[in-house]
């Protein structure tokens, strides 16, 4: 069996069976003195400040001579086995709760020790007695000195471990707190936070990255940065701004579009930062999602072209219109005249005059258009079902659409109802479809699709035509058209049209899917028109 700690110290100052028959011998000559000793050791301890602070009354100083009294009569009798051991350290840890200070001991074990020396100094006159009481008598009060230490180390070592529970503790709640401050600063902030090391793979994707690029973070963290964030033609100027915060310049804010996996893509803008990491620096990402604003100044500044145009397009059609009508007045006397004529030449002038007439008519549809661009009416609102109005529409442009070999699928779901003026919206369902079946050409498929929005409803018309050639965003400028013969006014009368009610139009090309998707609020102020 593994030795004990008190077995252990008995062997180390070599207190033999002998040394306990000597202490049992002597105790009968010292009990006597243990009264002067007591007295002695408490009046010693009574002159230290330090230990004198220990003892609330009297009546226990008494209390503990008495104590000490009893302790010294065990000394001398034993047995000095682990019950010993036991006695001796719940004094010493009694020591230790009252506060007694460790560096009181060894005096107060010396001042023992040498009262019993001389005692047995006293008592034994002859050598042969004397030395051996006086050895037995320091080994036994090393072994209690040894035991009264190792209680005030067990303290020491208790006190320890609760200030390292506690330590643990604070830090716990700190870390707690810092995860709490993080979750708080970058979980629910509505910026985009995202750090990557030197060489852009990301260690750090929050919420709102997750919710713009529309992956998890689990799946983006390791990737690339530049590869989940930048366009294709956009790449090349993110890398450029990444290099320059990695070579400790200060790079421009970067703004472009956001590829996205649920929907209509994101525009951000970037500010960069670099900061010293465990490997190497690293590269912090802080994004803003500038969409809504983006697209906000580009309604306000078409708006103000809009209403630039309007003015010149009003003054400038009713310029045109009377000397247009005049005109047509005239070309239809000749075309009379030139039917009753007869010669060579009439059916040449008559071919021409044809011509004319219907170039006249072109042109007088484009004023009209103008006057409609010009000048809105005022809408007339009332509750309606788009699904239902979109249904109507769709009837009524299929055969068109049929006959120009172009599938015309609805997909119109239950019913939504939002506040419109429904001839206007009708104008804008009809002129996007016929847009759409145009450029699929026979063969081609066109979707019409009505859905529920929160506050409102969104109409979709979806092609699969080859796309438009330039940014879509400019499909709605005056003037653009990409249709040999077109005005350029139809998307814009549209987009005026959604606008006045409150509403956003988007347009989303590539090759293959085209989507134009209308947002209509349920209940709308009617803007004022420019």
């Amino acid at each position: 069996m593994a030795e004990t700690f008190f077995e252990e110290l008995k062997r180390y100052v070599r207190f033999e069976p002998d040394d306990e028959r000597v202490l049992r011998a002597f105790g009968p000559l010292a009990a006597p003195h243990f009264g002067h000793v007591t007295d002695r050791f408490y009046a010693r301890l009574l002159e230290h400040e330090g230990a004198r602070g220990v003892f609330a009354s009297q009546d226990m100083i008494l209390r503990l001579k008495h104590s000490l009294a009893d302790w010294l009569a065990l000394l001398f009798t034993g047995p000095w086995d682990e019950h010993y051991f036991e006695k001796r350290a719940r004094i010493g840890r009694v020591h230790v709760r009252i506060g007694l200070p460790q560096k009181y001991m060894f005096g107060a074990m010396n001042l023992i020790r040498l009262d019993l020396i001389a005692l047995a100094q006293e008592s034994y006159p002859d050598r042969e007695r004397r030395v051996p009481a006086v050895w037995a008598l320091s080994k036994i009060l090393d072994l209690e000195l040894a035991i009264m230490l190792e209680t005030y180390r067990e303290a020491f070592v208790d006190e320890v471990q609760r200030l390292e529970r506690l330590e643990r503790h604070v830090l716990e709640n700190q870390l707690a707190l810092s995860e709490a401050r993080y979750q708080e600063i970058v979980e629910k902030s509505e910026a985009l936070i995202a750090t990557c090391d030197a060489g852009g793979t990301l260690l750090l994707f929050n919420r709102r990255c997750e919710e713009i690029r529309g992956i998890p973070r689990e799946e983006a963290l390791g990737r690339n940065f530049v590869d989940l964030f930048a366009t294709e033609e956009r790449r090349p100027q993110l890398l450029a701004a990444f290099r320059d915060v990695l070579q400790g310049r200060r790079p421009l804010p970067f703004e472009g579009m956001v590829p996205s996996g649920v929907g209509r893509h994101s525009r951000v803008r970037w500010q960069f930062a670099s900061l010293p990491g465990g490997s190497g620096n690293v590269v912090c990402a802080f994004g803003l999602d500038v969409t809504e604003e983006h697209d906000l100044a580009l309604r306000t500044s078409r708006a103000e072209r809009l209403a630039a145009l309007g003015t010149m397009a009003a003054g400038l059609a009713h310029e045109i219109r009377n000397p247009l009508n005049a005109a047509s007045l005239q070309l239809t006397v000749v075309q009379r005249r030139l039917k009753r004529a007869s010669g060579p030449d009439v059916p040449g002038a008559l071919e021409a005059a044809l011509v004319v007439s219907g170039e006249m008519g072109r042109l007088a549809g484009l004023v009209r258009e103008f006057l409609d661009f010009a000048r809105p009416q005022p809408l007339r609102l009332s509750p309606v079902d788009l699904r239902a109005t979109a249904e109507e529409v769709g009837a009524l442009l299929l055969p068109e659409t049929e006959a120009a070999g172009v599938n015309l699928a609805l997909d119109l779901g239950r019913e939504v109802r939002v506040e419109l003026d429904t001839e206007r919206i009708k104008q804008v369902i009809l002129n996007l479809v016929q847009n759409a079946a145009e450029a699929t050409g026979p063969g081609g498929h066109v979707r019409l699709r009505v859905s529920p929005r929160e506050g409102g409803a969104l109409l979709e018309v979806e092609d699969d035509g080859p796309g438009l050639p330039d940014d879509p965003a400019l499909v709605f400028e005056p003037f653009f058209t990409t249709k040999p013969g077109g005005t350029g006014l139809g998307l814009a009368i549209v987009h005026r049209i959604v606008t006045d009610h409150g509403g956003r139009i988007d347009c989303e090309s590539r090759p293959g899917a085209t989507r134009f998707s209308v947002f209509l609020p349920s209940a709308i102020v009617p803007a004022a028109s420019p």
